[in-house]
């Protein structure tokens, strides 16, 4: 039993670190400057939207490829949160869009996220990196190495190395 566990941990950090799409399945696809691209789905509760300067589609469109873009993700119930970087894919099939280049987010509420690659699943409504992590807010800053973070539940949990700095007055 803690054999499968461990291998199957080890094949989901292996997912966050791969690209979902590669150059090979967009030869020969389409490619679209300056899209605007909406995904609701009310069942879920989830709606995003994506401005991209590039985006090439596979020629079965069920995945993308898109280059400088601005994410903006609408939780239920909840402040959005946006992102933006220098590339992504997006899966139709599993709802994953991977993102990578100096990936910058923030909330209305003050918070900001810094990393070089992170992972948004859109079904499942979280973000998930392995790697090198930096969050700041109003009064702290917290880094360290891998990240998962619930949209909805606004739950956040920092795998290793997480140094905290308070920033400013503590209201206890």
């Amino acid at each position: 039993m803690v054999g499968f566990y461990l291998l199957r941990s080890k094949a989901d950090k292996e997912m966050v670190r791969q690209p979902i799409v590669t150059e090979a399945d967009l030869e020969d696809g389409i490619t679209i400057t300056d899209i605007h691209y909406t995904q609701d789905d009310p069942e879920k509760g989830m709606q995003w939207v994506l401005d991209a300067e590039k985006v090439k589609f596979s020629p079965d469109r069920t995945y993308f490829s898109f280059r400088t873009f601005h994410l903006k993700l609408f939780p239920k119930d909840r402040a959005p949160f946006e992102l933006s970087g220098q590339r992504g894919d997006y899966n139709k099939a599993t709802g994953q869009i991977n993102l990578s280049g100096d990936i910058k987010g923030f909330s209305a509420r003050g918070y900001r996220i810094y990393s070089e690659r992170l992972l948004y699943n859109h079904d499942e409504g979280f973000l998930e990196t392995d790697e090198f992590v930096r969050i700041t807010g109003p009064f702290f800053t917290v880094a360290g190495k891998g990240l998962y973070f619930d949209l909805e539940r606004e739950h956040l949990r920092m795998r290793s190395g997480v140094t905290t700095t308070i920033t400013g007055k503590l209201k206890i």
